[in-house]
């Protein structure tokens, strides 16, 4: 695993994947209601999982093979 990566804690807030991903506010909340996010709630706090969220980065690729239907979040199309 990258030294960059093994700096994130174990479990991220919405903040924290905005920060990392350097994404929107909004961005981020669309992406922590997505049923495919591997997002979950603790409270009120929408969280996730550090290797649940590189793993999901992962399938994110444009040229993955696992990666059926490529879309971005948030999109139209």
């Amino acid at each position: 695993m990258n030294q960059e990566f093994q700096d994130l804690p174990n479990v991220l807030s919405a903040k924290e994947v905005q920060t990392y991903l350097g994404i929107s506010r909004t961005t981020v909340y669309r992406l922590f209601h997505d049923e495919k996010f591997p997002a979950f709630h603790i409270g009120n706090r929408l969280l996730v999982q550090r290797s649940d969220l590189l793993n999901w980065l992962d399938r994110q690729k444009v040229n993955n093979p696992q990666t059926e239907n490529p879309k971005i979040v948030g999109s139209d199309e």
